[in-house]
Formats: structure tokens, C-alpha cells, sequence
């Protein structure tokens, strides 16, 4: 049944055998490596900036080395933040550029036989089409050179070959450009999940304190300058107390 399948596309049906198998190949290679990529949840990407809020809180360049060498021992968004840890003594700016040419390689490599896919995806309906074409040329031939009646089943059998090559393209073409504009939707939504954490750990490299949603923290001791609690004040060159000062006015009164 295959081999007859086979045979009935003419021509182009090597073209299309080798395009088919081409297509599948770079869709088993691509679903490969996208399932393999390490995970971006909640939950992680939490105990990654807690190791970071810890590391910079500490102040010192040891600990930042400590952790730049354990990241480096992971993939993906770990790999990303060891190379902002390598250049936390330069500026924001400066880490930021090294961090957009970080993305701009994970980029290449998520997006990587996405444009041969669309190639095969457009050139698999005209391959076929041109199948059609030739098929239908020679079922013509065929029946110029029939001397009788020309039967229904002629023409029939004529068309069924000429028009199967045009199906097999669109069988291989819907596949490869589905799975190239799924595969291209899949990256946009990893790298902007590579791009928040590592935007994150830029600020937190600066010293803007900040939880996982991105909204403003203070420490101890500005919560306490917040609610107007002073622990000491100064009035004409010494320090005193609340008790102090109302001993003093007391002194006055009297």
C-alpha cells in the first residue's frame, strides 16, 4: 500500500519523501530541546532571588563568588544570573548590556530551525501543486493517445494520481508551520521569563530592595524613621530623652 502510495506521486515524490522526513526531524529535535529546558516557575525563580537578596545583604565578595560558582554549575536562567554575578563590581548599565547579549544567544538558540520550518512548510504545497501539474500534464498525453471513447475511469484514475501530490504537500506542510509558529510562541514566552529575572536581579545587584512581585520593601530602620519613632534627638549640641525633656521644661516653668 505504501509502495503504491509512493509510486503514484510521480516525479516529485522523492522531493516530497525527503522534505517530510526533513520537516519531522527538526520538529522531534526542536520538541527535544524545548522540553528540556529548566523550569521557570514561581517557586524557583523565589529561591534564586532569596540566594541573591541574602548574597547582597551580606555585602561581601566572597559570598558573591561562592554563589556565582554554584550557579554556573546550572542551565538556563542560572547560567544568566552567574554572568551578571561576574560583573556585579561594574555599573547598571554595564550589566545590563552583558545581560542583553546573554539573552540575545538564548535567543538564536530557542529560535534555531524555526525559519527552516517555515521554508519547508511554504515549498511542501508547491511541490505538490507542481506534482499535480506534471501528473495532470501526462494523464492528458494519455488520453490524446487513446484512439476510442475516453471512460470516466480514465480520467479518474489520472486525477486521483495527479491530485494525491498535492495532498501530501499539505500534509506536510500544516504540521511543519504549526509546529514552527508554536515552537516561536514557546521561546517569546521563555525569554520574557529569562528577561523579568534577570531585570530583577539587576536592581537587586544595585541595592533596591524589593520582593518577587517587584514592590518596594523597607528595613528595619526605615520602617522605624516612617513612623516618626526616634530613638534619640539633639537640641543645641547634646543629645537627650523624653524624660530629659520634660525635666527641662519643668526647670523652666519653675
Amino acid at each position: 500500500m505504501l509502495t503504491e502510495n509512493f509510486t503514484s506521486l510521480g516525479v516529485m515524490a522523492w522531493p516530497l519523501l525527503i522534505t517530510s522526513c526533513l520537516g519531522l526531524a527538526m520538529i522531534l529535535e526542536r520538541l527535544v530541546t524545548y522540553a528540556m529546558l529548566p523550569s521557570l516557575n514561581r517557586k524557583g525563580l523565589t529561591e534564586i532571588f532569596n540566594d541573591v537578596r541574602q548574597c547582597c545583604g551580606c555585602g561581601k565578595n566572597d559570598s558573591k563568588s561562592a554563589l556565582c560558582q554554584s550557579m554556573c554549575k546550572g542551565k538556563g536562567i542560572r547560567q544568566g544570573i552567574a554572568v551578571l554575578l561576574s560583573h556585579s563590581g561594574g555599573n547598571k548599565a554595564m550589566r545590563e548590556e552583558v545581560a542583553g547579549l546573554w539573552l540575545l544567544k538564548q535567543k538564536r538558540s530557542l529560535n534555531a530551525w524555526l525559519k527552516p520550518l517555515m521554508l519547508i512548510g511554504t515549498l511542501a504545497p508547491m511541490l505538490g501543486l507542481l506534482g499535480t501539474v506534471l501528473g495532470m500534464i501526462d494523464m492528458f498525453k494519455d488520453i490524446a493517445a487513446i484512439a476510442g471513447p475516453v471512460t470516466p475511469d480514465v480520467l479518474a484514475a489520472g486525477l486521483w494520481q495527479a491530485m494525491f501530490t498535492t495532498a501530501y504537500g499539505l500534509i506536510i506542510a500544516i504540521p511543519a508551520l504549526a509546529a514552527a509558529h508554536g515552537f516561536g510562541v514557546w521561546a517569546n514566552h521563555y525569554l520574557a521569563k529569562l528577561e523579568f529575572a534577570l531585570n530583577h536581579i539587576n536592581l537587586l545587584l544595585e541595592g533596591v530592595t524589593m520582593n518577587d512581585d517587584g514592590m518596594a520593601t523597607t528595613s528595619a530602620t526605615e520602617s522605624v524613621a516612617v513612623n516618626g519613632v526616634k530613638k534619640h534627638s539633639v537640641n543645641n549640641g547634646r543629645s537627650s530623652t523624653p524624660d530629659t525633656d520634660i525635666l527641662d521644661a519643668g526647670a523652666v516653668a519653675a
